[in-house]
Formats: C-alpha cells, structure tokens, sequence
C-alpha cells in the first residue's frame, strides 16, 4: 500500500454564496478547496478572498489555468490568498518559468494543467527540467459531455509522470466507484467536484469519498482527518515540526549551523533557530548542492528543502503540502539518505525514531 492521496473539491460555480455555503459543508472531510476556473472567471479575485477569510486554514487552490503573464497571474492569486495555482499546458515555456519562479519565491506551488495537451510526455519532459514538481491529469467537462472514459491508455501516461518524478492530481468525473481505477498509482491528489456537490449530502459523500481512498491506498486503517494547513498552516503543527527534524538531525549526528557550536537542537533560551527552517552543517568534503541534488533524486523538488551555501543545505517542514507525521519523516529520512550516499555515516534509527516520537506526541 502507497500514501493516501489527498482529496480536492472543486468548486465549479459562476457565484460566491453558494461556492462558499458548499466550501463550508465540506471543509472537514476535504484537503484542498478548488476555486474552479469558471469561478475565478466569474467572480474573479474576489472568489480567493472569500474563500481564505471562511477557511483560513484550508489549503486553496485558484485554478487559473493561466495562458500568459505567468508570474504576474501566479503573484495576484497567492497575494489574494490561494496556496496554489494552474497553468495551462499549452502554455509558453517561459509562462511556465515565470508562474513557477513566482511561486517560489512566495513558497507556494504552481501546477501545471493538461487539458488539451497531446504531447503530454514530450512537454512534461521539459516542464521537469525548469523543475516543475505537479501536474494535474485532466479528463474534461467537453470529454465527459462526449463519453469519453477513462481507459487503460491515461494509466500508462500517470505511471510515466509519476515514475519522472511528478506529484499527479487526477481528476475529471470521478465517482466513489470510479476510484478503484486508479488504485494501483501512486497519485498525489483526487479531485471529485459534481461527486461530492450534487449528493443529497455533500460532506457524508465527500467522508465516504475519503474512506474509499483510505481503504484502496492506506490498507483500510484508520482515517486521518483532513488537512487544515492552508495559509495559515497550523503553527503549532508547522513547530512541532520543525522541531521534530531539529532533533533528528541532531540524533543522526549532524550539526545545525545558527553559531556552529553545541547547538542542542531546539528549544535553547534565545531561540536559536528562527521560524521553521533548519540549517545544517554538511560534513567535511561534502557540497551542499551534492546533497540536494541527492535529495531532487530521491525527494522531488520541493521548496521544503534547498542550498543556504557550499557548507550548508536546510530543510523546512512548513512547506511541504501536508504536515503529516508521514510527510515530515520522509523530509528528514531522505535527507539522511541523500548524506548516505555520498559517504556520510548517519545514524538513521536514532534520527528518525526521535522525530517520530515528537511528531506522534
């Protein structure tokens, strides 16, 4: 069994008041709140700034399916407060690099939208050389009007993406009974929209929708709740995070950078570690760009993680999309392998065990 993809509503309106009532319903069994393109176009930014002062704490995603302008686009959604938005795949290169530099620099992510694209893997080879890290695999409205399904064919073009090292979203018409489908793919994201909005009872179809994904992926344990790390991504939980990889670094037997000296990890008087961001020390002879290239490898880019100088890389929690025990474990567990493999002895079990026992209370 794989992790268990996160669920997205779309929310396919032409006004605010029942996009946000419906948003509201189903918040609590949902990931991520999707501002659908004929919202955005209908309401404009208007529908992003009521949806982050609702749900504060929601992820939001504004699906701009953006053509042009890409880092101005990009820049207006996050300001009115979307975490991420979509670019069309038909899109320019340098669109592309603009909206992902943009999102970047605001630590928010950019996907990039198939619709219409039938070069998928010619372009997705591209877009992961400028380091795009999502996509969303589209069957669209027009699609489904005309009977077009699902088939065997969309799978092996998902497994090629995921296997280049892409966070894929699926989306279009799926139905609880529908998702069985897509069980053997590790996907990042569903996205169901009529499925959940036109039920007699939105949030107990979205809660059903969350307990099929949780059987087919997660082995039939028990449910997590929904994300609730949008913009205002959980203090407490980005803390204990950053916390949790503070420790663990220092249990694997690296050292944090703030002074270079007896730093004990977290929780020192003057705190020594600013916001949720680690540095740390790479061992003698080790570059850092070497070990964040390791991590590209092993990881997917991320903005979680990254180059601070040629003696230091860091490591953030707070932007990975889910603060999970599970996403935080694999932060810190591929940071320790990506030091493995160019020669460095890290202490794995210790690292790890302390994070888990931090993250768990």
């Amino acid at each position: 069994m794989g992790r268990v993809p996160m669920l997205q509503c779309a929310m396919d309106y032409i006004s605010n008041a029942p996009a946000l009532a419906m948003a509201l319903r189903v918040a609590p069994e949902v990931d991520i709140i999707e501002i659908g393109t004929p919202l955005c176009k209908a309401e404009g930014l208007s529908a992003i700034r009521a949806m982050r002062e609702l749900l504060p704490d929601k992820l939001i995603l504004a699906d701009f399916k953006s053509p042009d302008v890409g880092g101005l686009e990009a820049q207006i959604a996050f300001e009115a407060g979307a975490d991420m938005m979509t670019v069309i795949g038909g899109a320019p290169l340098a669109t592309v690099q603009q909206a992902l530099d943009m999102a970047r620099k605001m630590g928010k992510e950019m996907l990039m939208e198939l619709t219409g694209v039938r070069d998928i893997i010619a372009r997705a080879t591209e877009w992961r050389q400028m380091g795009v890290e999502r996509m969303v695999y589209h069957r669209g409205w027009d699609e489904q009007t005309h009977n077009r399904q699902w088939s065997e064919d969309d799978k092996v073009v998902i497994r090629q993406l995921i296997d280049m090292g892409f966070k894929v979203t699926v989306t279009g018409g799926l139905t609880n009974q529908a998702l069985p489908f897509f069980a053997d793919l590790a996907v990042s994201v569903v996205i169901c929209g009529r499925g959940i909005r036109e039920a007699a009872d939105p949030r107990a179809a979205a809660a059903e929708f969350r307990a099929t994904m949780h059987r087919l992926w997660g082995g039939g344990g028990a449910i997590t709740t929904a994300y609730e790390g949008g913009r205002a991504a959980s203090a407490n939980a980005a803390q204990a995070a950053a916390k949790a990889v503070r420790y663990g670094v220092s249990e694997m037997g690296l050292a944090l950078t703030i002074d270079g000296r007896d730093c004990p990890g977290c929780d020192a008087s003057g705190r020594l570690c600013m916001g949720t961001a680690t540095n740390i020390q790479t061992p003698a002879g080790i570059n850092a760009t070497a070990v964040v290239d390791r991590m590209n490898q092993l990881h997917g880019r991320s903005s979680a993680f990254g180059r601070v100088s040629d003696s230091t890389f860091y490591l953030d929690p707070a932007q990975l999309i889910g603060l999970s025990t599970d996403n935080v474990l694999e932060l810190l567990r591929n940071a320790g392998r990506a030091l493995q493999q160019l020669g460095v002895q890290v202490d794995m079990n210790a690292g790890i065990g302390v994070a888990d026992r931090i993250l768990r209370n």
